[in-house]
């Protein structure tokens, strides 16, 4: 049968269509409220769903163009060359390619390079210039060091006079040259360059051409660009101002020389293979930010090296008219290898979050499906009985659903749609559609699988039904597959990458621990019942009864609050864990709340200054030696760190504990004579030592010979094997290189949350060689990229979200049983319950479930930190894609417990439940009369 209505002696009855609008138009004006709750719950689930994968578009593509706008200009762009020189003129080709030749070739770039790899023609610039700096050693022009000036002649694209405005002089002649050996070449400077270099119009400068020979270069304008900003002036260094540019001399100090640009004309163009190593043409054309999104990385990776050897290279060589064309992409190809390598470090933490909130959204849509076919189980089991098919009866419950959830479902879609602007949208509107698709045929299932046989009314009380073997056979399974995936995830390690594994891991620990809680919360709730029936007062034992009697479909709740305390808890120890190891990086980095640093020695009385300034607590004087040997050629390079023993120690103690024995700093100041001195050793250090106990260090001051005492893991501002001994002793040890810079200490650690890094930077600056680290600084430096902030605020919303899908579960059962409860308490009412014992009946009755939600939540995401650590890679989101000092090199960070991911949710959780049954409390004693008991009614 597929309708309602029978045959009976061959005449049907008349019935309504299983489908018809009128039939569903009379269900939801009858049910106006229902309704409505159910199109607002769609519609913002909707809304979540379709703007979560556009909300990690968006920010990721925000990410990337913060990277290549952020990026220093010659990181960003691809540069192609090509190289001339003299002896190929002389061969017969021409000197140097020509203006349109120029051109020509960076249209072929373009297509060459194709829709794959977006470059931005606007900012692209190619031109003409030395390929070496020549050197200038004319009189007049400044030289901060021995090293005399550079200059590099450029001829850029396009007019000249269109991005300069002329001060003084004239433009460059326009006119050929006839003899390119005797005349000179003429250009304009910048008035930033010629204030710099002492120039001015009618200037000439010899630059240094081939080996001995001369090129007299004539200023013969000074000129002020147009568009200051305009790629024109950035492309090569120095353009539009001189540059000072610097050597480095050993352990000196580096070496200062200036370089500086002239512009010259296409008719001096020809002069340029003259100088050494030739004339350099160069197109520099940098990539398209506004149109690039973060999925498309990979294949402009590919894009780049198709262009730098492939087939995209092949064709540029084809298509170009200049040969010799050598594509170098590798910077930004750097740059977009970085990113992409931080983007799958905060991968794992948004998959969480996504499979969290989609998990307990799934539930709650579920759950208002099973919860409206429970409540209309009457009504549906009289349509069974009345002839109503399966097929019929589902189609009529689709068909009212749908009319509320697709509408909704649309409407949250094109919300999201309209509110997180990005450039897929297949995704959202494929989440959208099964929103809707999952609301709509959460209620019909559920009721087609409750009554496609007919079932003898009885009670299903959570406290008294019987799971069933294939509920059984279901739970060991679900076991199963829980176990199996822990397995996989610790074999395989964190460096496997993320995925829907590592992302399903806290859903699946919290789907077991409530299937476990589902089996034992009946066990302990019939025995308070039982206890609870000897008290005097009936309150408690009715609240107790009440929580036994509710349907078993009211326990799927707990499971929905499970996974959304599980997914909560477990990123509160991912954040815990990443905040956890960049602390201990920042203070393996710089060993204190704030370091200076001295590159030769401090000034006199720099230590008492310091500790005058405000918010200074105490300060350790260190001298540190990096890279020493020993008289062990098995030892590694270590550090010698010389301290005074009383503040080295009150430091370390500061710093807070590290796992290690206190620092003996009692033990580092006895030494005489020529004894070893007592030192604290790293373990590697430790192990070289051995059955030795002493090792002699080629320390600064001399060789200096020194014995463990005691065995740290790490010190502060150090990395690798170290020695730390008392400064006093070692210059006892050295009485000749007392007072000399071979003892001096070479920094300052200072302890002192609040101290004044304002005023510790000025005391520096009015020294020599002195630098400043703070920690809460270089702590802020660590992974702080946009996509790492990102991730974890789309992370903190999802796991909002699922807070407020677990509240909406809780309430959800909590409507359910509202008309029990006002029988309930329109019966009690009458037999003399008094309106305050009403409240607190209501109020108590949803507080065993929800308690045991809490435990188990805690519980569970106690368990999980140890059981998923060795499968998520907390380091990667920590640190990113950035290079780790060598103070810190080995730093790594692993899951800590929150403290406060655990208390928030089993404090908030509670306080909503019991506000919720308090004012539905107060509701239903206004409504609870006694005419509402009726004769057969369960209570």
């Amino acid at each position: 049968m597929t309708g309602i209505g029978s045959r009976r002696n061959g005449t049907a009855r008349p019935r309504p269509d299983s489908g018809s609008v009128p039939w569903i138009r009379t269900r939801l004006r009858a049910g106006r409220v229902p309704a409505l709750a159910l199109g607002v719950l769609v519609l913002v689930t909707a809304f979540l769903a379709a703007a979560l994968p556009r909300s990690v578009d968006r920010y990721e593509n925000a990410a990337l163009r913060t990277v290549l706008t952020g990026a220093e200009a010659h990181q960003r762009r691809v540069d192609v060359t090509a190289e001339f020189h003299r002896r190929d003129a002389a061969a017969g080709a021409a000197a140097v390619p020509s203006p349109a030749e120029l051109a020509a070739t960076a249209q072929a770039l373009h297509t060459a390079a194709g829709p794959s790899l977006p470059l931005d023609t606007a900012a692209a610039v190619h031109g003409l210039r030395n390929a070496d700096a020549a050197t200038v050693n004319d009189p007049g022009l400044p030289m901060p060091s021995r090293r005399v000036p550079e200059v590099t002649l450029l001829a850029q694209q396009g007019e000249l006079r269109s991005h300069v405005r002329l001060i003084s002089g004239r433009m460059p002649s326009g006119r050929a040259r006839a003899d390119a050996d005797d005349e000179a070449v003429e250009g304009v400077v910048t008035a930033a360059t010629a204030e710099k270099m002492h120039l001015e119009a009618g200037s000439v400068i010899h630059p240094v051409v081939g080996r001995t020979g001369r090129l007299p270069v004539r200023v013969t304008g000074i000129v002020e660009p147009r568009a200051p900003r305009a790629p024109y002036w950035h492309a090569e260094p120095d353009v539009d101002r001189a540059g000072l540019q610097a050597v480095p001399s050993g352990n000196g100090p580096p070496t200062y020389y200036w370089h500086f640009s002239v512009l010259i004309g296409d008719a001096d163009r020809d002069v340029l293979p003259r100088f050494t190593g030739g004339a350099l043409a160069y197109w520099h054309h940098p990539l398209e930010t506004g149109g690039v999104a973060a999925r498309d990385v990979p294949a402009l990776r590919r894009a780049l090296t198709s262009l730098a050897g492939g087939e995209a290279n092949s064709v540029l060589r084809v298509l170009a008219p200049v040969p010799g064309l050598a594509v170098d992409g590798e910077a930004v190809g750097t740059l977009l290898r970085d990113f992409e390598r931080e983007r799958r470090s905060a991968v794992p933490l948004v998959q969480i979050a996504v499979v969290g909130v989609a998990t307990v959204a799934v539930i709650v849509l579920l759950l208002a499906g099973a919860l409206a076919a429970t409540g209309r189980a009457a009504e549906l089991g009289l349509l069974r009985a009345r002839g109503a098919g399966l097929p019929g009866l589902g189609l009529r419950l689709l068909g009212e659903t749908a009319a509320v959830a697709v509408p909704s479902a649309a409407a949250g879609t094109l919300l999201a749609l309209a509110l997180v602007t990005t450039e897929r949208y297949l995704t959202a509107v494929v989440l959208g559609a099964a929103v809707a698709a999952t609301a709509s045929a959460a209620l019909p299932i559920r009721a087609v699988l409750a009554h496609h046989r007919p079932r003898v009314a009885g009670r299903d009380d959570v406290a008294a039904v019987r799971p069933s073997r294939r509920r059984t056979v279901a739970e060991l399974t679900l076991a199963a597959l829980a176990a199996a995936a822990l397995a996989a995830q610790w074999s395989r390690g964190p460096s496997a990458g993320a995925d829907l594994l590592t992302a399903a891991a806290p859903v699946l620990l919290a789907t077991v621990a409530a299937v476990v809680l589902l089996r034992l919360y009946p066990l302990p709730l019939r025995l308070l019942v039982r206890w609870t029936a000897r008290l005097r007062g009936a309150v408690v034992h009715l609240a107790l009864a009440r929580a036994a009697r509710a349907g078993a479909v009211t326990a799927m709740p707990l499971l929905a609050v499970l996974v959304a305390f599980t997914v909560a808890s477990f990123g509160g120890s991912v954040l815990a864990g990443i905040a956890a190891g960049r602390e201990h990086a920042a203070t393996a980095s710089v060993g204190a709340d704030v370091r200076i640093r001295a590159f030769t020695v401090f000034p006199d009385g720099f230590t008492d200054r310091v500790r005058r300034i405000d918010g200074v607590r105490d300060v350790a004087v260190v001298r540190t030696e990096f890279g020493l040997s020993t008289d062990n050629f098995s030892t590694p390079p270590l550090t010698l760190v010389a301290v005074d023993p009383a503040s080295y120690a009150r430091l370390v103690h500061r710093l807070g504990p590290d796992g290690d024995p206190p620092f003996p700093g009692a033990v580092l100041s006895r030494s005489g004579g020529e004894d070893a001195l007592p030192a604290v050793v790293s373990p590697g250090l430790a192990r070289v030592i051995g059955a030795r106990g002493q090792v002699t260090v080629e320390a600064q001051s001399g060789p200096t010979l020194v014995r463990a005492v005691a065995v740290r893991s790490a010190t502060p501002a150090t990395t690798g094997d170290f020695a730390v001994v008392s400064a006093e002793a070692l210059a006892r040890a050295h009485p000749d290189m007392r007072g000399t810079d071979f003892l001096a200490p070479n920094a300052v650690h200072i302890t002192g949350a609040r101290a004044d890094t304002g005023a510790l930077r000025a005391l520096a600056r009015g020294g020599e060689g002195l630098a400043v680290d703070v920690r809460a600084e270089e702590r802020a430096g660590y992974g702080s990229g946009s996509l790492q902030s990102g991730a974890q605020r789309v992370y903190v919303a999802a796991v909002a979200a699922g807070a407020g899908y677990s509240i909406i579960a809780l309430l959800l059962a909590q409507l359910q049983e509202a008309p029990r409860r006002r029988a309930l308490l329109s019966g009690l009412r009458a037999v003399g319950m008094t309106r305050r014992q009403a409240r607190s009946l209501v109020t108590l009755e949803p507080l065993p479930q929800v308690v045991v939600a809490t435990a188990g939540g805690v519980l569970t995401g106690l368990a999980a930190v140890p059981l998923l650590r060795g499968g998520v890679d907390v380091t990667a989101l920590a640190f990113g894609a950035d290079v780790l000092p060598p103070e810190v090199a080995g730093t790594t960070a692993v899951l800590v417990p929150d403290p406060l991911s655990f208390v928030l949710p089993a404090v908030v959780l509670p306080a909503a439940v019991c506000a919720m049954a308090s004012a539905q409390a107060r509701w239903s004693a206004r409504r609870a009369t006694a005419g509402e008991l009726r004769t057969g009614e369960q209570t």
